[in-house]
This record gives C-alpha cells, sequence and structure tokens, in this order.
C-alpha cells in the first residue's frame, strides 16, 4: 500500500500513548476521537495501573468501529528510569501503523490534547516534506511564549522555523515513508534520538498551524511513582476546543499562534506563561528573568490564566477550583532544590 487514500491524500493515523493519569489519558483520547471523527485511532495504553483507566480505554475502543487499543502489560523502568518503556510502546504504534500501509502518523501523549484537526493540516504537512527531504518529523504542538528567549527555534527558510537540537521529536507528525526508509528508531531516551538523527542530517520542521497543547502544569510519572495532582475535569475537556474563527486565524497567520494564545484551561485557572513538565528547577524563573530583561519587569512574574473559569474574580478568592501548579513546589521547593545543589556542588 502507497499510504494514501483514493483521492490521493495521505492516510493519518492518529496514536495516543499514555500511562496512567486517567483523567489526562481520557481527556486526550476524546480530544482526538472530537476533532477528527471519521480517522482511524490507536490507543497504546502502557500498562496503566488503574483497573478502572484500562476498563474504560477498553470500553471506549470497543464501543467505536475505528479505534484500536493495544494495552501493554509492563513499563519497565529499566529501560528508562523517568519514563519506563515509553519508546517500545511507540515502536508498536509504528509498527502497527506500517504493517496497515499509513502514510502519515499523528502521536500524542497522554498529557495532551488535540484542540483542532483537518484534511488541510495533512495536506500542508506534505508540502513542507516535499520542500524538505530530511524532515521526517514535524512538530504540531503550540509552544509557550517562553520559548523565544531560549535558542530552542531556528529560521528554516521558506517562512518555515526548526527545532535547532532536535532531528526526531517525542510527538507530532511522522512521514512513515521516510522513517523505515532511513530506518529509524526511538532509543531509550528522549535526548539519545533527538541527537542521533540530528547528526545524521535530519530536521524536525515546526508546522505553521500547530494542533496539539500539552495540559499546562501537569502531574507528572515519574520512576513509577505520581508526582502532583491531576486537575478534576468540570467541563468537556481539560483545555477549551478552538472556535472556527480562531482556527481562521491561526490558518491565516502562520508560525504566530504561541500556546499562551489558544491554550485556555477549561474550568479550571492556572500561571501564564505556561509550563508542560515538572517543577524540578529553577528553569521557569530562569526564562521569567530573560522575559523582564528583554520586555520589561511587567513580564517577571507570572499571571492568572482565568479565561476558562465561569467566575473568575470571585472563584480565586475563594479558592472553590483545582489551581496548578503547584504553587509550594514552583515558589518554595523548585528554588531551594537548586540552592542546595549548588551549595553541594561548590564543596
Amino acid at each position: 500500500m502507497d499510504g494514501t487514500s483514493g483521492a490521493g491524500t495521505p492516510r493519518v493515523l492518529h496514536v495516543v500513548v499514555g500511562h496512567g493519569l486517567p483523567g489526562y489519558f481520557l481527556n486526550a483520547v476524546r480530544s482526538l476521537r472530537a476533532v477528527a471523527p471519521g480517522d482511524t485511532l490507536l490507543v497504546v495504553d502502557n500498562a496503566s495501573p488503574q483497573p478502572g483507566l484500562r476498563a474504560a480505554l477498553a470500553a471506549f475502543a470497543a464501543a467505536d468501529g475505528n479505534c484500536e487499543l493495544i494495552a501493554r502489560t509492563e513499563n519497565d523502568l529499566r529501560a528508562n528510569r523517568k519514563v519506563g518503556s515509553l519508546y517500545d510502546a511507540y515502536e508498536l504504534a509504528f509498527g502497527w501503523a506500517a504493517r496497515r500501509g499509513f502514510g502519515l502518523l499523528h502521536l500524542i501523549q497522554g498529557d495532551f490534547q488535540t484542540l483542532w484537526w483537518d484534511d488541510a493540516v495533512a495536506a500542508k504537512a506534505m508540502e513542507i516534506y516535499t520542500a524538505r527531504p530530511a524532515c521526517v518529523n514535524l512538530q504540531m504542538q503550540f509552544l509557550s511564549r517562553d520559548r523565544q528567549v531560549t535558542e530552542d527555534l531556528a529560521p528554516a527558510g521558506g517562512g518555515l522555523v526548526k527545532l535547532r537540537n532536535y532531528g526526531l521529536t517525542d510527538t507530532g507528525l511522522y512521514h512513515l515513508g521516510r522513517w523505515a526508509e532511513r530506518g529509524m528508531r526511538f532509543t531509550a531516551a528522549e535526548q539519545t534520538h533527538a541527537r542521533r538523527y540530528l547528526a545524521a542530517g535530519c530536521e524536525v520542521i515546526r508546522h505553521p498551524w500547530p494542533v496539539d497543547a500539552p495540559i499546562p502544569w501537569p502531574a507528572v510519572v515519574r520512576g513509577g511513582a505520581q508526582r502532583g495532582r491531576e486537575v478534576n475535569g468540570v467541563k468537556p475537556f481539560l483545555l477549551r476546543p478552538l472556535k472556527p474563527d480562531t482556527i481562521a486565524w491561526l490558518q491565516a497567520h502562520p508560525g504566530e499562534a504561541w500556546l499562551e494564545d489558544v491554550c485556555v484551561p477549561w474550568g479550571w485557572a492556572c500561571l501564564t506563561p505556561m509550563w508542560v513538565s515538572d517543577v524540578d528547577s529553577i528553569e521557569y524563573w530562569v526564562l521569567r528573568y530573560r522575559n523582564a530583561r528583554r520586555d520589561g519587569l511587567a513580564h517577571l512574574l507570572p499571571r492568572w490564566e482565568q479565561r476558562g473559569v465561569d467566575h473568575p474574580g470571585r472563584r480565586l478568592l475563594t479558592g472553590t477550583y483545582r489551581y496548578r501548579p503547584s504553587l509550594f513546589r514552583l515558589f518554595v521547593a523548585a528554588p531551594a532544590g537548586e540552592a542546595a545543589r549548588r551549595l553541594t556542588n561548590r564543596k
């Protein structure tokens, strides 16, 4: 099979890979089905420990004629102390797609939400792939504005932007023909395969119309244990889906949308600029400092994002919704940990 539909457009497989964190995982699965109701969806459960989550995923797949579930039974922490055997789960998904002749694979992790999708996204991707023969993987997520004060992004010509330090990333849209031709594989660690394929001449281009948003300030699973609490969903999705006028604006202004522009926590609030991983260091404060130096002191401290809260002022004062992040971890634990590390290193 050539990986295209009868109309000559790429056949896209949407994939969600997750482990635990039931609210996030189910939100990711439901979001993809909502925005791409006619496409094939593959869910890979990387040995989630919660019986209720496993049952809910099985029930979802059984009720959806175009959804398949791969339920792994072991998440081997010997492969990677941080994420276990996540990349073994990835390999299962890529193999499943190849055997069924898909041309493109759209991959998100369980703590993401797909905010919109359209066949034009895949068509635009093929234009980029045609123009960029070294690209196998397009980044599809909205990036935080903090990326503007780092050196992570670089011009790629033709109005495109690439990730400076990656030849392969862990999420996005993958060209399966090129993947097979190059014999590409994920390793046990993100930075290892990122550097390997960068050295091999591969590049990761940022799609000018992102579709995926990581849940900001998430609870995470590290070393097999959950850190932080998931947000209790009080709306249909954790993030508010995009409206047609916003999608039209995105397509008319390629590359101009950032995470904070479109990511609206629905029924809860969080700090912005947003953070999309665990808070283990003072890196967030380093970026706040850089932002303040560039744009003024008003950008030194984060602000509350409350567009998705029904009664912002009153709800914030009463504390009746569950926000993220952990303020103790952000303001106390992370700075204290960094100070301790620096003192230890000086000895």
